[in-house]
């Protein structure tokens, strides 16, 4: 008897191993090739659709592009990108990050944002003054600028656009021309008329990230949240928002808070840029430090909410 309950248990005892090591195996990271820190999935799958913890690619850049601090799109096969240095865009190709064509516009400054709106270029420098010029084939262009009322104490990193508007992310304090806020503030600039409104879409407190994940298991804190890119969602109409801090932050298209997601740092080295193609594929760009900045390409479920 001692024997069959023995041999009858056996079976049972491997396929629940079996189970156990399928599991870690699914959960293994293709790229970094190690497990998922529990925090980096916690977080629901259905409202994005993406799975942040396993990218379809991640490519590395050129070695200009190791301070890339935004990301624009161009078209499905080509994004634009500017670094915090040098008054360059770049035009990449979505199928390795390798540089197509570079692009002279400005002197050297504190570039943090580009976004094309048909085959006009806009760049944000951290100062709230905005570059603009066509995109044609010439490798060196005389941008117009454009002066806001925005200024260094805004610390002005994310640059995103809805329909003929801007979005503008405030890194630092929100506060412009009389309007206070007391989280990270997004404003709209109208590309018609060349007005900024000074009252702003959205103003975003660590302490509602925090309530909102605070029943989690295992990511249930937010220590920092300091936007660095914006971009709006080509088919849900949600606006992402990522901050350096590996933070991202979902609002629907109504600009209410619709997920947080924490992102691993051995993928996402130091978030700094984020666009989508029209299928909704995700480009997030990533700072070197001290090593080579990289793209990261996540591909899109269309999941229907």
């Amino acid at each position: 008897m001692l024997k069959l309950i023995v041999s009858l248990k056996l079976p049972l005892i491997i396929s629940a191993n079996l189970m156990v090591l399928a599991f870690f195996v699914s959960h293994c990271n293709n790229i970094t090739g190690s497990t998922f820190d529990s925090a980096y999935v916690d977080y629901d799958y259905q409202r994005t659709g993406y799975k942040f913890y396993e990218p379809a690619k991640q490519m590395e850049l050129h070695n200009d592009l190791v301070e890339i601090s935004g990301l624009g799109v161009v078209d499905d096969n080509t994004l634009a990108a500017v670094e915090d240095e040098t008054g360059h865009v770049y035009l990449l190709s979505t199928e390795d990050g390798s540089v197509l064509r570079k692009i002279k516009f400005g002197k050297q400054g504190d570039y943090e944002g580009v976004e094309l709106i048909g085959d006009d270029v806009y760049v944000l420098k951290s100062n709230g003054t905005l570059y603009s010029f066509k995109l044609t084939r010439q490798d060196e262009v005389e941008a117009r600028e454009i002066e806001t009322v925005f200024s260094s104490k805004n610390d002005l990193e994310g640059l995103g656009h809805d329909g003929q508007s801007l979005l503008i992310a405030c890194k630092a304090s929100g506060n412009i021309d009389g309007n206070k806020v007391k989280g990270k503030a997004v404003y709209r600039y109208y590309i018609p008329g060349s007005k900024l409104i000074t009252k702003e879409v959205v103003d975003i407190e660590k302490d509602q990230l925090s309530a909102f994940v605070n029943d989690r298991s295992y990511f249930n804190e937010i220590r920092q949240f300091d936007p660095s890119a914006i971009a709006k969602h080509p088919i849900s109409k949600d606006i992402y928002i990522l901050s350096a801090d590996h933070i991202l932050v979902i609002l629907s298209a109504d600009y209410q808070l619709k997920e947080v997601v924490k992102l691993d740092k051995n993928i996402y080295k130091q978030p700094e840029g984020i666009s989508f193609a029209s299928d909704g594929t995700m480009y997030i760009s990533n700072e070197g430090k001290g090593g080579k900045a990289t793209l990261v390409k996540l591909l899109y479920n269309n999941i229907k909410k």
